[in-house]
């Protein structure tokens, strides 16, 4: 791909500027966005001018009243992003000041904007960030007084009222110096004790604590969030505690981590261990933390904690930890636990077996797991643990009448035929044949689903299930 865009742009180059301009000239005819390109290219040295047509659109959406459904609203976001984006590239190097204040503009017109929208996808609040963003990095190329801005940044954030201007404190660090930052803190800290002397209810949401909250991640500083949170919280619950834990290792501060993890009331064992192991891992304490994180492998059985557990062993002690996984997964009671594991340390032999003994333990609802289970289990030539896998799928969507997933089923359907032409042995389980028959006479009124059947007569190519299927 990068050679192709080189040889595109070498072509463009050795091209006669006639020849170019009768190119634009021919897409602004067919593009309307060619043409408004090209009409704010003329302003390049009128950046009042520019500026002017980019506030004409936004007044335009200011002007406008009709409600935006769902996708209505995704249509508008990624016209606003588009905006925001010429402004960046083409006013804020010419005019980092109109630049700010069209930016402001769009933030302050937030309410107006959620207030006549359906913004389930999000995306409204992302273009809002992203104008909150642009705010932040043409500030940062204004010559105004630097002392200025922090007042300016507090004004407009704290004026909002839906949660879309919390850019300006998170990423403050694109206009304001660190000196600056922690004077902001300092000042809202005083504030929150000056207000009722500290009698903040429990639990009650505080804009200066979300600020402060805020202001921590962008001076990189959990501290400052640990003690907004204890005004707010004087004992954390064991969801604010990960949190801090969760910042701590984010900013490589292990040590300080460490006391939050000591007690265990109210935190879920299993969270709690995996941290904590986490943090005496960084500390280089290995031999403290490799046997938590194997007390929490041997409670779950779970491949992600399998493979933590050896990211906190030696090589040489792998050996005896790829042991150990075998035999707890031979003994477990869940047959898709057991096989994914088996599969992960590479027994896929075993895996099968423990698929084929107890097929009807497996759960196809559970599709994240089965789908990818299935794929390796083929490209193994497992052809009973594929088939077990892929007709727990089918069962679960055929027992359900889900209709809208009959798509994938008749996908899963086909799928069987697709191995059954490789197995010679299906023992323990019912033969292809019978398990076929016995389908099509339990589901025969199904006829959206054999529907489906026909409309896929040929398995898809490559006869493999890939992990989006589900």
């Amino acid at each position: 791909m990068a050679t192709r865009k080189e040889d595109l742009s070498a072509f463009i180059r050795r091209q006669n500027a006639d020849t170019l301009s009768g190119l634009l000239l021919e897409l602004a005819s067919e593009h309307p966005e060619v043409q408004q390109r090209l009409e704010r290219l003329q302003l390049a040295d009128k950046p009042d001018r520019l500026a002017a047509t980019f506030r004409k659109t936004l007044n335009g959406w200011r002007r406008q009243t009709r409600f935006l459904d769902y996708r209505a609203g995704i249509e508008w976001a990624t016209e606003a992003e588009a905006w925001l984006s010429q402004i960046e590239r083409e006013l804020l190097p010419r005019d980092p000041m109109a630049a700010v204040a069209l930016a402001e503009a769009f933030i302050e017109c937030d309410e107006s904007i959620f207030n006549r929208a359906d913004d389930s996808s999000g995306r409204i609040g992302d273009a809002m960030r992203s104008a909150c963003r642009l705010w932040l990095q043409a500030a940062a190329r204004c010559e105004s007084p630097a002392d200025a801005w922090p007042a300016r940044l507090r004004r407009l954030a704290e004026a909002d009222k839906y949660g879309a201007r919390e850019a300006l404190w998170l990423q403050a660090d694109l206009l304001l110096s660190p000196a600056q930052l922690r004077d902001l803190v300092a000042a809202l800290e005083r504030e929150l004790d000056a207000t009722a002397a500290g009698s903040t209810i429990a639990g009650e949401y505080c804009p200066g604590l979300g600020a402060l909250t805020l202001l921590s991640h962008a001076l990189r500083d959990p501290d400052i969030h640990v003690r907004a949170t204890l005004r707010r919280s004087p004992k954390p619950n064991s969801v604010q505690k990960q949190d801090f834990v969760l910042q701590y290792l984010d900013v490589g501060r292990p040590a300080d981590a460490l006391p939050w993890l000591e007690d265990p009331a109210d935190w879920h064992p299993h969270t709690r261990l995996r941290l904590l192991a986490e943090v005496l891992k960084r500390l280089g304490q290995l031999e403290r933390s490799g046997p938590i994180q194997q007390q929490v492998f041997e409670q779950t059985l779970s491949v992600d904690d399998f493979r933590t557990w050896l990211g906190h062993l030696a090589p040489a002690a792998q050996t005896a930890a790829f042991s150990r996984a075998r035999e707890l997964a031979l003994d477990h009671d869940d047959p898709v636990t057991a096989a994914r594991l088996l599969v992960e340390i590479g027994c896929f032999a075993e895996a099968e077996q423990v698929l084929v003994a107890e097929p009807a333990r497996i759960t196809g609802q559970d599709y994240s797991w089965l789908v990818p289970l299935a794929k390796t289990l083929e490209a193994q030539q497992c052809w009973r643990g594929a088939t077990a896998v892929v007709r727990a799928l089918l069962d679960a969507i055929l027992a359900k009448a889900y209709s809208p997933a009959y798509g994938h089923a008749a996908r899963y359907w086909h799928q069987l035929h697709a191995i059954a032409k490789h197995a010679t042995d299906w023992s323990p389980l019912q033969p292809h044949a019978e398990y076929i028959a016995a389908l099509r006479q339990k589901h025969a009124r199904k006829t959206a689903f054999w529907a489906q059947v026909a409309k896929r007569q040929e398995p898809d190519a490559g006869n493999e299930l890939k992990d989006d299927d589900a």
